[in-house]
């Protein structure tokens, strides 16, 4: 459908991505189980470190507020993979609440994106919705979403 190859693309993604995704996930104070599976078998997906992973795991377990992130770090390209991502967890259960709108706003404004990469970003997550299986996180194919994000932001994700 959309020529993805998870050997094409290099996944990259540090620690700071995952734990701004966790913030968003965590904003309506619901994580479903299927959400933190999903979210962690990403993290393993591309290759954090047990310290790193047990960071990820103890901010799905009691949150963690946005605002205490320093996403300066990241590259164009893992700030456009954590939007997406962010927005794809955010989407899966098929409903966008306030807290949740609100929390993946100031993430956007703390990437420092603009606003049309944005829309790429949101695009390229729903566009993995639709595949089969997109829709459950403990299926969730990072390398399919990061490979969506190179055909619609080829500029910006060959910045590592």
């Amino acid at each position: 459908m959309y020529g993805f190859n998870s050997k094409e693309t290099h996944m990259s993604l540090r620690k700071e991505g995952f734990l701004a995704v966790v913030a968003v996930a965590r904003a309506d104070g619901l994580l479903r189980a299927d959400e933190s599976r999903g979210l962690l078998g990403a993290a393993k997906e591309v290759g954090l470190s047990e310290e790193q992973l047990s960071e990820v795991k103890a901010a799905l377990e009691t949150g963690l507020e946005l605002e205490s992130l320093d996403l300066t770090a990241l590259s164009g390209s893992e700030r456009a993979l954590t939007y997406a991502f962010a927005m794809w967890l955010a989407k899966v259960d098929g409903i966008v609440n306030s807290d949740e709108l609100a929390t993946l706003r100031k993430l956007g404004t703390l990437l420092d994106l603009p606003e049309p990469k944005l829309k790429s970003a949101a695009s390229a997550a729903f566009d993995i919705t639709c595949l089969p299986g997109g829709n459950r996180p403990e299926k969730f194919e990072f390398s399919k979403l990061e490979a969506r994000l190179v055909e619609k932001l080829p500029a910006l994700m060959s910045q590592k």
